[in-house]
């Protein structure tokens, strides 16, 4: 941690939190970072730094609020050295913590890439509705949700090129592509992100010293036909001849789906509606409410709906993939025939590849 004070910057419901049990739940954290290190292959100043990723600390029977937190979980996720900023939720006592690690750490992120703490109850309110709601989102909208952030989708892109790389050549080439100053801690926050929803997997190297990074999957963000569509065309015969259009001025503009349909699918509202679409097949203008009214706006926009007469249709479905990264695979075996020291370290991948798809079966 820096060495000024740690200061409370917020919380919420406003003003609920009181400082000193902030200070308890941070000494609780710093104990049981202290637990994990071992003494005699650290020297004294790396023993107290706090490294980031997440920390799961249990208040004690004894401490001053005990009354109303003994036995609570405090799940809380730390930024590392550079932002030196610590997100955290208290569960209430029957709450167990492995469902809002995802939900923390991707609120988190919001909070450091905005780089200013909310200020007003509905920011606030936003960002709690959201850590409720993350848990119960399928993972194709979890997976969905990140990849609205560039540097998560920067971070895949160096990753389908690399196959294999260390925790901190990986922070460099991704600084490298984004236009903006991007501080290590965000982008080591993605990574974990990534690693969560399966997509990377962060293993430390004991042999070269190092943390590394292996790819797990590619995710391809496209567009599918409509499953209703036979039905949408009874409905509404010019239909057809709209969506014949539509494949053709498609095939040549099909790669921005990767920032586009991320948005479609990540907001649950949005997505919400494309899944009512799917069922409808088409749907009245006149059935719809104001909010449902933005939201059609914004998929006529980009496509995904196409309003014909008074008829709302589902023009193109949006839809991700998870796919095994045999290309990668590739360049990265003609890469390890040409540099044998590289080999172990291919070597090493294709284990962690082999681990990855035996654990989803």
């Amino acid at each position: 941690m820096r060495r000024s004070r740690p200061r409370l910057l917020g919380s919420y419901p406003l003003g609920g939190m009181e400082p000193d049990l902030f200070l308890d739940i941070l000494g609780l954290i710093m104990r049981e970072e202290m637990r994990e290190k071992v003494r005699g292959e650290l020297g004294e100043r790396e023993r107290e730094r706090l490294r980031e990723g997440f920390y799961v600390v249990r208040y004690p029977k004894d401490a001053i609020f005990s009354e109303t937190y003994s036995g609570r979980y405090f799940v809380c996720y730390f930024s590392g050295e550079e932002l030196g900023q610590l997100v955290g939720i208290i569960l209430n006592p029957d709450e167990r913590p492995d469902p809002y690690r995802g939900a923390l750490v991707r609120s988190a992120l919001r909070l450091f890439r905005r780089r200013e703490i909310p200020t007003t109850e509905e920011e606030w309110s936003a960002l709690w509705n959201m850590i409720l709601l993350y848990p119960n989102l399928p993972l194709e909208q979890r997976i969905a949700d990140i990849f609205r952030d560039l540097e998560a989708r920067v971070i895949l892109s160096v990753m389908i090129n690399e196959g294999v790389t260390t925790v901190d050549d990986l922070v460099r080439k991704v600084r490298e592509r984004l236009s903006a100053p991007t501080t290590r801690d965000l982008i080591i926050s993605y990574i974990y992100v990534l690693s969560a929803l399966g997509i990377l997997e962060v293993r430390y190297d004991e042999r070269a010293l190092v943390e590394r990074v292996y790819l797990i999957s590619d995710v391809v963000f496209y567009r599918k036909k409509p499953p209703n569509f036979k039905d949408i065309v009874r409905k509404v015969p010019e239909y057809a001849q709209v969506y014949s259009d539509f494949v053709s001025e498609y095939l040549a503009s099909w790669e921005v789906d990767m920032n586009v349909i991320p948005e479609v699918i990540g907001d649950p509202e949005t997505y919400a509606f494309v899944e009512r679409l799917r069922r409808e097949g088409v749907i009245n203008i006149y059935d719809i409410s104001d909010e449902e009214k933005k939201i059609i706006e914004k998929l006529v926009d980009i496509r995904i709906v196409k309003i014909i007469g008074d008829n709302i249709c589902l023009l193109s479905d949006p839809a991700l993939k998870l796919l095994f990264p045999k290309w990668t695979i590739r360049g990265v075996l003609e890469r390890a025939e040409k540099d044998e020291g590289f080999r172990d370290v291919v070597i090493a991948w294709l284990n962690v590849l082999r681990e990855a798809y035996l654990r989803r079966r």
